[in-house]
């Protein structure tokens, strides 16, 4: 099953969002559909998928299945048919399939036409959950294949995350800084300080040589390519004898965005370690 990985798993921030209900993971889209959803991407993020009826449509329709379900509900999405519904695919700007959009708060985004890998369908989708949670969209929908509720969060963790709502980075900073002080060992609170750190970050221009020297590998996590963004800073820590401690201090911190167990992550540690030793 298909798993973005920390650095766009806003899990830790994030609470399931009991009113995003949707029948399918890919529903097939109709004019009052399409005008449902386009009020749901206020919410969440929705990806609309333009198929005909060519192979190359029904791979991108199971890939997109198949992301879908190790999604957790962080995306809805729609198929609008080029053959049945020719004029709502105008009216997204789309004449060639297969094709797929995303919609953040009713404004449509082209993300790709023709075929792709699944490692491209998720870079893709990545830069749309970063782009998403950067302007406070950051529900999730609820299926009738994900019936269990999320775990409730602490009322300490549930005010970091209305913050986030309400678009105060510094407060959600502040209370995943105090979460940590009385409980050190917080991996959800360490993981959301990580993330609004990382918005933050990217919302600003650099102030110091030190941030413009760590600044690329935001981007890169930015755009869903935490390996690169680790290679970077690792490329960097070998040449940077005086700054080494504010390199791998950050290292970590990105570390703490995809857990210990993700694969870019292990092998960025052992990299790390044989340049440490």
């Amino acid at each position: 099953m298909t798993n973005f990985g920390g650095a766009f798993d806003l899990s830790s921030l994030n609470k399931e969002a009991s009113g995003n209900q949707v029948t399918e993971l890919l529903v097939r889209a109709d004019q009052n559909l399409l005008r449902q959803y386009v009020e749901l991407s206020d919410r969440v993020p929705v990806l609309l998928f333009i198929s005909d009826p060519s192979s190359e449509s029904e791979s991108l329709r199971q890939l997109l299945l198949q992301v879908l379900q190790g999604s957790e509900g962080r995306f809805a999405a729609a198929e609008l048919s080029l053959t049945d519904s020719p004029q709502l695919a105008q009216a997204v700007g789309v004449s060639m399939a297969p094709a797929m959009l995303a919609l953040l708060a009713g404004k449509p985004a082209p993300l790709f036409q023709g075929e792709v890998s699944q490692e491209q369908l998720l870079q893709v989708l990545g830069q749309v959950l970063q782009l998403a949670a950067q302007n406070n969209i950051t529900g999730r929908v609820n299926t009738a294949s994900q019936p269990e509720p999320a775990k409730p969060l602490s009322p300490e963790h549930e005010r970091a995350f209305a913050a986030i709502e309400a678009g105060d980075l510094a407060g959600a900073k502040e209370q995943y800084q105090s979460i940590l002080t009385e409980y050190p060992n917080d991996l959800e609170a360490a993981a959301g300080l990580a993330q609004v750190e990382l918005m933050i970050r990217l919302r600003s221009e650099p102030a110091s040589e030190l941030d413009k020297l760590l600044a690329p590998a935001d981007q890169l996590m930015a755009q869903g390519n935490p390996a690169g963004a680790f290679d970077y800073l690792l490329d960097a820590f070998a040449q940077q004898i005086d700054q080494r401690d504010q390199i791998r201090m950050r290292l970590l911190e990105l570390f703490s965005l995809l857990g210990d167990s993700d694969a870019a992550v292990l092998s960025a540690r052992r990299r790390l370690a044989s340049l440490m030793f």
